[in-house]
Order: structure tokens, then C-alpha cells, then sequence
């Protein structure tokens, strides 16, 4: 049942050298692959299984039936087990947990940043830590604590960061558990209001002149993207708000805590110096073509009908955008094709059909 994927992850997260404990978890799995090892105590299991905010229907299914099976603290008795000693020489250790108080989420198996993302009791809360233990996980850690650090204080959305640490084998950093969930389409204007408080700290630019329009650029060149040319006349006299850009502002990478304040997470991909407009166009394909399952064509009218909305109209008037959605759509798409970090070329190829 174990993939040599989990194998060696684990191993990694328990670290060398003589023990420092040993700890039963409850476990499951998502095609084949370690996804939650949920510890025996209920409410820590809670905390640990609500690090897991799946989209489609299915998975939220099956993640509210284990939430119910933790509640009757049944999860100990039906879920697969397994015990993991952890040593001294490991993330572990470094971060002083005990026998009892943590559980942990893996990130994709296919990602060669893949992360550990614990929840663990510390004083009298609980703090979610985010674990990079390949060499390609700890630089992507370090980078997210970066550009977090970078961002202006007090920023709407931003969690509080507690404990950052890095060394040749591991680096983490932490933060408090958020309690609540991932936005539902009902909240759409409580999550836009969040980029709408970005803008205070963005600044109009020519869209030629932002570090994106290179790539973009050099995309549309190398690839003879069709379109291409439209793209690059249209912005020659555009401006655009440049500022705050998560560059994955997705519904799961985004919590509505319980008393109504939105939190955004995981800032691998951002940016203090990017068309702000784009992670809401981000926001709009992520959900209508992994959660929705919606074809290119209906997803990027989804995108475009949005853009023709009282709010959609304000939205992109104030992001310097105009009634230039395609441009803003089309900058985007190859911009996201040339970084490689999202399956976006069917929605650019859609796109160049028009």
C-alpha cells in the first residue's frame, strides 16, 4: 500500500540517530498514496483532517465521513494504522513535539517540492507547520517565507508567521491554525474584497514595462502563439495595477475563518510586483476547471461573463484593466504556460481560437 514516494518522505521526516519518539497514526490514502496520518487524540485528528480542504464532490464526501468517524472516535478502529519513530536528528525533534500532539498532511506525490504540513498542539494551540525536506521542498519553503516576509504589514489575508527554521536537511516555518474552510461561491465577494485591499499597496504601471511582459514576450515568439501579436499591440498602451500577487489564489489555498475573516496561504508563488488582476482570473479558472470540470471554452466564459458583471466591471476599472478582458486573460494564460506551474496550455490553446 505504500508507495516508494511515501516511503521515502517519511523516512525523511523521521530523521537519524537514536529515538526521540514513537507515534501511531490512523492513516489515509488518496490513489495509492499517503494523504493524512491523523493522530489517536479526537480533537488533534480534527485539527489534522481540516488541513485537507478538498473541491469536488466525491472528496468532500469521503473527508465528511471520516470527520464523522473521528467525532465517535471510531477513526482508531477502522482506519489503516501505522507507527513512525522519529529521532532526534529530525524535523520532529528540532520542532519539540511529543508523543501525542501532531498529525500530518503530504503534499502531491508527482511534485518534486512535495511538503509535510503538520498540525501540532504547542502551549495552549494549535500551529500548522509547513515541512520541506528535499532539496527542492526546502528552497520552495524558504522562498514562501521570503516573500511573506516581504509583504507589508498588516496585510488583509496574511497569517501570523511564528517560527521559521533551515538547515541542510530540513526547513519549516509556522503559523496558527485557521479555523474554517475554504471559501464556497457564496463568499466570491467577501474573497475579491481581499485583492480589492491589495491595491493600496500597488501602483499603475504600463503593462510593457512590468518583469512578466518579458517572458510573455518570449513566449509568444518561441511558440508563434496566434493572438500573439493582438496581445502585444494592446498592451503597449495599457496600464494596470501592479502590487500584490499570491500567483495561486485558489479556493484551497484560501480559508474563511469561522468568524468571517478570510486567510490566504501557501505564497510559493508570489509576488509583490504582478498585474494584480490576475489572481482573481486564477481564482475563476482554478475553480470552474478542477472543481467544475468545465471545459476550456465554458471556462474561460466563465471568465468573461464575470468580467461583464456590476462587480466584474468596477473590479477590472480599478485593476487598470478596463473592458480588456481578453488581454488580461490572454497575459495571464501565457504567462502561467512560460512558468510551467499550472496545466494551462488547452485553456491558451482555447484562447488563441478566438
Amino acid at each position: 500500500m505504500w508507495s516508494e514516494a511515501d516511503i521515502e518522505i517519511v523516512k525523511q521526516l523521521e530523521g537519524v540517530s537514536e529515538p526521540y519518539c514513537r507515534v501511531r497514526f490512523y492513516c489515509i490514502f488518496k490513489k495509492g498514496n499517503l494523504l493524512l496520518a491523523l493522530p489517536k487524540e479526537r480533537n488533534l485528528a480534527l485539527n489534522t483532517l481540516s488541513l485537507y480542504q478538498p473541491q469536488a464532490w466525491k472528496a468532500r464526501g469521503l473527508a465528511t465521513g471520516i470527520k464523522l468517524l473521528v467525532k465517535c472516535n471510531l477513526h482508531n478502529r477502522f482506519l489503516p494504522s501505522r507507527s513512525f519513530t522519529f529521532r532526534v536528528e529530525g524535523p520532529i525533534a528540532a520542532l519539540k513535539v511529543d508523543d501525542s500532539g501532531f498529525g500530518f498532511l503530504l503534499g502531491n506525490p508527482e511534485s518534486k517540492e512535495r511538503s509535510v504540513i503538520l498540525a501540532r498542539k504547542t502551549g495552549g494551540e494549535v500551529v500548522v507547520d509547513k515541512v520541506g525536506l528535499s532539496a527542492p521542498a526546502r528552497d520552495s519553503v524558504c522562498n514562501e517565507v521570503s516573500i511573506i516576509r516581504s509583504l507589508p504589514d498588516g496585510l488583509v489575508g496574511l497569517a501570523d508567521l511564528r517560527q521559521f527554521e533551515v538547515n541542510d536537511h530540513w526547513s519549516f516555518y509556522s503559523c496558527p491554525l485557521i479555523d474554517g474552510r475554504s471559501p464556497a461561491r457564496r463568499h466570491d465577494d467577501l474573497v475579491l474584497s481581499v485583492l480589492q485591499s491589495w491595491f493600496k499597496f500597488a501602483k499603475k504601471k504600463p503593462l510593457i514595462e512590468t518583469r512578466q511582459w518579458a517572458k510573455i514576450s518570449e513566449y509568444i515568439d518561441t511558440h508563434r502563439v496566434h493572438r500573439g501579436n493582438m496581445l502585444l499591440d494592446g498592451g503597449k498602451n495599457l496600464d494596470v495595477m501592479v502590487g500584490i500577487c499570491h500567483g495561486d489564489f485558489a479556493p484551497w489555498n484560501i480559508k474563511v475563518a469561522v468568524g468571517g475573516n478570510v486567510v490566504v496561504m501557501d505564497w510559493e508563488y508570489g509576488s509583490c510586483s504582478a498585474p494584480s488582476a490576475w489572481d482573481w482570473m486564477h481564482y475563476l479558472i482554478q475553480r470552474a476547471s478542477l472543481v467544475d470540470q468545465l471545459p476550456a471554452a465554458d471556462t474561460l466564459q466563465v471568465c468573461r461573463d464575470w468580467a461583464h458583471t456590476a462587480k466584474g466591471k468596477v473590479f477590472m476599472d480599478e485593476a487598470g484593466w478596463g473592458g480588456n478582458i481578453e488581454l488580461c486573460l490572454g497575459s495571464y494564460l501565457i504567462y502561467s504556460n512560460a512558468l510551467g506551474h499550472f496545466e494551462h496550455l488547452g485553456l491558451l490553446e482555447e484562447w488563441t481560437k478566438e
